[in-house]
């Protein structure tokens, strides 16, 4: 007893010390620099210089037969770089504008008290003219742009790639269902969000929303197996069952269209996505967490959803399954771990629980440093924060060398890495992806748990 008593003052400091870092945390600031991540990751031709070390790129990116622009540009020569690569994948793409859109049709009021909305719009505008542009014919997208395995032979920023950058198509010969209904959702959330300021192109995203949701609904596909090139970066290992669920929701919340939640509930039911959330991720592949959740607010009658929610948040909580490291990190497995902690914290926040909002704090909390060895997975913030993450374009390497120069020349901050193991070690190693990977999903439900707690 007398040695309990004698490191009691220990912990009750260290909680101190905790509650008072997180009272203190500008989490407006960590939104902004969040936000700017994606700034960091444009392809295309830069509408302004606000990155001063990103020049334009990927400027042929383009569909088959399609014009050039009034530059001499590609039609895909924008939208976003996947993560620390040059490839524009269509999954992970449009499953971040969706998610992005979704925090800001949440937390908009938050958002908008952090002076942050044109910066939040932008954001998802960038992301969101491409879908449009991608999105060539009634039944036809471009599910991706490079080749990934001779992308990923090079290293060295955007700017000075010169490999071949074939465009993939998703076709009713070749479907994508997954991809076409997370394109649907992206646009039906940003409908939501430009009805006010831009009321001209929210009419566009919801009319590109609908024909892709009946595109993907009707030519049903595994995305993967039609562009094989993605098997070995974004495979779809979960199917399209959740994507049918989450394209109908989406379009639902956009429109009010009764037929679209028909059909929403009854996927729900004959693909079992309610069971596919359990002891699971929300994230590129996997949207069934997220439907659960979408359901439980929208058919509140139905007990069925909201216990599915509970089912999957409870996993996510101290003692409910998932394993948490000695820090405090809940972890579910070890490529990126940071991201599906910081998602699973985005969708807590919408629990209307104050076990949720209290993993939201918690996990973003520890995230930024507030963990018994001080570090940080955002770049460039909190405690001994990353400097190196596996990003091309901020390391900056002019001689196909990974390792040369040793430190990134440029700070990607606002960024989150992959995390750390399950013992919370972690190293600063640009040459361990695992870990150290950044990517427009990983900041994406990164995103939304700030905005929540701002």
């Amino acid at each position: 007893m007398r040695i309990l008593k004698s490191i009691l003052p220990f912990f009750l400091a260290i909680g101190l010390v905790s509650n008072v870092y997180a009272a203190d945390t500008d989490y407006c600031s960590l939104l902004e620099n969040a936000l700017t991540f994606y700034k960091m990751n444009r392809a295309g031709r830069l509408p302004d210089t606000d990155i001063p070390w990103r020049g334009n790129s990927a400027l042929e990116d383009a569909s088959p037969n399609s014009a050039k622009d009034a530059n001499g540009d590609g039609n895909l020569s924008g939208g976003y770089f996947d993560a620390g690569d040059g490839v524009k994948f269509g999954l992970p793409m449009t499953y971040s504008m969706t998610m992005l859109g979704w925090a800001l049709n949440v937390y908009g009021d938050k958002i908008d008290g952090c002076k942050l909305t044109d910066l939040y719009l932008d954001t998802i505008k960038y992301g969101t003219d491409w879908i449009i542009a991608a999105h060539t014919a009634d039944n036809e997208f471009a599910g991706q742009v490079g080749d990934g395995n001779l992308d990923h032979s090079f290293w060295g920023p955007p700017e000075n790639m010169t490999m071949a950058r074939p465009t993939f198509m998703l076709t009713a010969d070749a479907p994508g269902t997954e991809v076409a209904m997370e394109a649907a959702s992206a646009l039906a959330a940003a409908s939501m969000v430009f009805k006010t300021s831009n009321p001209t192109y929210a009419a566009t995203c919801l009319e590109h929303a609908k024909t892709l949701h009946t595109f993907g609904y009707t030519y049903r596909g595994v995305y993967s197996d039609s562009i094989p090139n993605a098997k070995d970066f974004y495979n779809s290992w979960s199917g399209y069952k959740d994507e049918l669920v989450w394209g109908s929701l989406w379009l639902y919340k956009a429109t009010e269209d009764e037929s679209y939640l028909t059909k929403a509930v009854a996927d729900y039911a004959s693909g079992g996505v309610g069971s596919m959330a359990q002891g699971n991720s929300h994230d590129w592949d996997l949207k069934a967490p997220g439907c659960c959740l979408l359901l439980s607010q929208l058919v509140p009658n139905t007990t069925t959803f909201k216990t599915d929610f509970d089912g999957w948040l409870n996993y996510w909580l101290p003692g409910g399954g998932i394993t948490y490291t000695p820090g405090g990190l809940a972890w579910i497995r070890q490529w990126g771990p940071a991201r599906y902690a910081a998602t699973a914290a985005f969708l807590a926040s919408m629990s209307g629980s104050e076990k949720g909002t209290d993993f939201t704090q918690k996990q973003i909390s520890y995230l930024i440093g507030n963990n018994p060895k001080q570090q940080s997975f955002v770049v460039g913030i909190g405690p001994n924060h990353p400097i190196n993450p596996h990003h091309r374009a901020a390391h900056h390497s002019t001689t196909n060398d990974i390792n040369n120069p040793v430190n990134n020349l440029y700070l990607l901050k606002g960024a989150l890495v992959g995390g750390p193991g399950s013992d919370d070690a972690y190293t600063d190693d640009r040459t361990d992806y695992i870990s150290n990977e950044v990517a427009t999903d990983y900041n994406a439900g990164f995103v939304g748990a700030l905005a929540s707690l701002c």
